[in-house]
């Protein structure tokens, strides 16, 4: 039986990218058992089937972007309120009908 004593105030381990990509590599090997691939990597099985649907669903653990683009929406003259300067009146709610 190992035992690891983990000192200092950080109690959660780190794991990088390429060291939840390589677990789980080894876990979709034909006849790899998840739990035993999890011990042999001091790590928990149930941690290494949230990695695995992660990777099933294509969940990042980073933030990703994706690209936007925003239209110019084309407002007649009588659709945009303005002042009597001729500046943009401010959002008033409408009543609708």
């Amino acid at each position: 039986m190992r035992v690891e004593v983990l000192g200092g105030p950080e109690r959660r381990r780190r794991w990088s990218q390429d060291d939840k990509a390589r677990i789980v590599e080894e876990t979709l090997a034909p006849g790899a058992k998840v739990t035993e691939v999890a011990r042999r990597n001091g790590v928990a099985a149930s941690l290494v089937f949230t990695w695995r649907r992660q990777a099933r669903t294509s969940e990042q653990v980073v933030p990703s972007f994706a690209p936007a683009q925003i239209a110019a929406a084309a407002a007649s003259a009588e659709e945009t309120p303005t002042t009597a300067d001729g500046r943009v009146a401010p959002w008033q709610p409408r009543v609708l009908d």
